[in-house]
């Protein structure tokens, strides 16, 4: 019992022993890390606060234009559509605004199924006197708007692709609001919506700076839409003058890309349709379709495709359907965002055509395919640039990149065309000037031919001549033989017989030449006919003898003229007298074929008027009482001539002779 109680006494003492021990232990461990615990309560409290105030924007004096990035910046995506920002307001909201994490660090409106609000707490770092303005620079958002506070509490300023443009405080083309800064944080909110994706760049800007930059914008705007409308405006009159599709086609492109810029810059919703929200995203979805269209009208006319390069013309139709119908079935149908690299395809085979028609040695085409490969680049930036698909960053190029290829192939295309009249011009005249020596050939070997006749018939009248007077000599010498021998009668006979058979020989050479000389065997209709072979080649010739010393009207004597209603007629510019080339010549009111009528004048001037109206009717396959007719015209028109003593200076000088009928 002894050493129970002993045993239990020790067990009490140990156990207070270790109680005291434990205690002791936790307060030497409160009392040695309490500085640690408190350490790191302020760690905690500093790293929350460090937090909140990253997100604070602290704008400096100094700074006069520069963007909000996603630092400063927290987005609240609200998909059920229903917050006010009362609602946002709310603590239990406000936990849900939180940072984009984007690659070129500017937040991102994603998708038309939520509505974002988002949230700048901005504050100047030291006071100034300067007024700013916040400024977002994608113009596409349908819902804009913008919380500031005044007065102690938020009031709310509207803008938007789908609002009239009226309800906006700055008549600019971009969102513009004023913001109230102060050296303590404001918190600004924005409420925002869109039917396709958008980045949201938000810059803040002072008013001199923003009122500096907007009129160097709209200046430099003003000057590309005068660009566009005065190489529009004078291609039509040039379309009005030479009647030629191309420039029509051109008019079409230009006011396209013109309709296509003013719904991409927004000039279009500030100044042509203010007060018609709905032709934003209308001409949004269909403008481009009008641009496919009139360019591809515009190159395939250009270039003359159907005519010279079938093949390429076939592709550029098919892509072209296709696209068409492609783009149709995406606007009513689907909603693909991957849709521009079919729009792209018509583009892509025209410059594919027109690098294939440049080498194979077509001049007119290298200023085109230079001006397109602008316009081409300037097409591809601005599609990924609507896709967010920044590959050279957001700069006033990129944003302008439309614009500026634009014009370049504006002013180049019209010194394409310029240079497709020019060469066109050159061929023209170096085919009349080919023409021209080949006519005035014709004139020389019709004018030798004219010679060697006239030596043939001066021969053959020498010898005629010769030979009469032979047979003269010799019935001379037969009568007085004749007289002396008259014992000879025999020997007489026989001589008088062989001399009657050469008289019937001589008769018979004299009317075989004379019928030579008659029909002028050596020219025939089919040499003639080499010689002016159509109705338009007489028509030349008679325009050049008629108006050769130059144009003067019968009617009122006026010397200006422009081209008649028929082939080589001259109308007075004056009077309007209209003026055939066989006007007031010996073919006036001709019956029959004038290159016949040219033969049969050529023939009766050769033969000295001797050939007969039946040989010129076999000749020329005409009736007789035709070739009468003419003949007495052209028979009239020499005696007068000779009767006046005028010299005959071959047969184009009966031309211009006249009779009265």
């Amino acid at each position: 019992m002894k050493l129970l109680i002993i045993s239990q006494f020790y067990s009490v003492k140990y156990q207070i022993k270790c109680n005291f021990a434990r205690k002791y232990i936790i307060i030497y461990c409160f009392m040695r890390y309490t500085y640690l615990y408190v350490f790191l309560g302020v760690l905690c409290l500093s790293l929350n606060t460090f937090a909140r105030q990253k997100n604070i924007l602290e704008v400096e004096d100094y700074q006069n234009d520069f963007f909000i990035t996603n630092d400063h910046i927290e987005v609240y995506e609200d998909f059920e559509k229903r917050l006010s920002l009362s609602d946002v307001l709310l603590p239990e909201n406000q936990k849900y605004f939180k940072t984009q994490n984007t690659s070129d660090n500017f937040p991102y409106l994603l998708t038309n199924q939520a509505v974002y609000w988002i949230k700048v707490t901005v504050k100047l770092k030291k006071p100034t006197t300067k007024r700013w303005v916040l400024e977002n620079q994608d113009l596409h958002i349908d819902q804009f708007e913008f919380y500031k506070i005044d007065g102690g509490h938020y009031i709310k300023q509207d803008a938007g692709y789908a609002l009239n443009f009226g309800v906006r405080d700055y008549e600019h083309k971009n969102f513009v609001f004023d913001l109230p800064l102060d050296t303590f944080p404001q918190t600004f909110y924005i409420k925002a919506s869109a039917k396709n994706k958008y980045v949201l760049k938000l810059k803040i800007r002072t008013g001199s700076f923003f009122t500096s930059y907007a009129l160097k914008e709209y200046f430099a705007l003003g000057i590309f839409y005068g660009i566009i409308l005065i190489m529009a405006a004078y291609n039509l009159f040039v379309y009005f003058s030479v009647k030629e599709k191309v420039y029509l086609y051109y008019v079409a492109y230009a006011l396209s890309c013109c309709l296509i810029a003013l719904s991409e810059d927004g000039l279009g919703f500030q100044f042509i349709w203010p007060q018609f929200y709905q032709l934003n995203h209308l001409l949004a979805m269909f403008s481009p379709l009008l641009l496919l269209l009139s360019f591809s009208l515009y190159s395939k006319e250009f270039l003359e495709l159907k005519k010279n390069y079938p093949k390429i013309n076939i592709a550029v139709n098919f892509t072209l359907t296709f696209s068409v119908l492609f783009f149709i079935i995406r606007i009513f149908f689907l909603n693909l965002d991957w849709h521009f690299p079919f729009y792209l395809l018509p583009f892509l085979v025209i410059y594919i055509g027109a690098l294939y028609i440049m080498r194979a040695g077509q001049r007119t085409v290298r200023f085109f395919l230079v001006a397109y490969t602008f316009m081409l680049l300037g097409i591809i930036l601005l599609i990924l640039r609507l896709n967010n698909i920044m590959i050279l960053g957001s700069s006033i190029i990129t944003v302008y990149s439309f614009n500026i290829g634009l014009v370049l192939e504006v002013v180049i295309l019209s010194y394409a065309l310029s240079d497709r009249i020019g060469i066109i011009k050159q061929e023209r005249e170096e085919a009349l000037k080919q023409e021209k020596i080949a006519q005035k050939q014709m004139i020389e070997q019709l004018t030798l031919n004219e010679k060697l006749k006239d030596n043939l018939n001066k021969e053959l009248e020498a010898k005629v001549l010769e030979r009469t007077l032979e047979l003269k000599e010799k019935n001379e010498e037969i009568a007085t033989a004749f007289d002396k021998l008259n014992e000879q009668s025999a020997e007489i006979a026989r001589i008088n017989a062989l001399l009657n058979k050469e008289n019937v020989a001589l008769q018979h050479d004299v009317q075989e030449i004379s019928k030579a000389r008659v029909l002028m065997q050596d020219i025939d209709v089919e040499e003639f006919s080499k010689i002016f072979p159509d109705k338009e080649t007489c028509y030349l010739f008679l325009s050049d003898l008629k108006w050769k010393n130059g144009y003067t009207c019968i009617k009122c004597a006026n010397n200006k003229f422009c081209d008649g209603r028929d082939y080589l007629s001259k109308r007075c510019t004056k009077c309007r007298h209209d003026e055939s080339p066989t006007a007031n010549t010996i073919f006036h009111k001709l019956k029959f074929p004038v290159t016949k009528a040219f033969y049969m004048l050529y023939l009766i001037y050769a033969t000295k008027e001797k050939i007969t109206t039946v040989q010129l009717s076999e000749i020329l396959e005409l009736r007789q009482s035709t070739c009468w007719s003419f003949n007495k015209k052209i028979n009239d028109v020499i005696e007068r001539k000779r009767k006046n003593k005028e010299e005959l200076d071959g047969w184009s000088s009966l031309i211009l002779e006249t009779t009265e009928d």
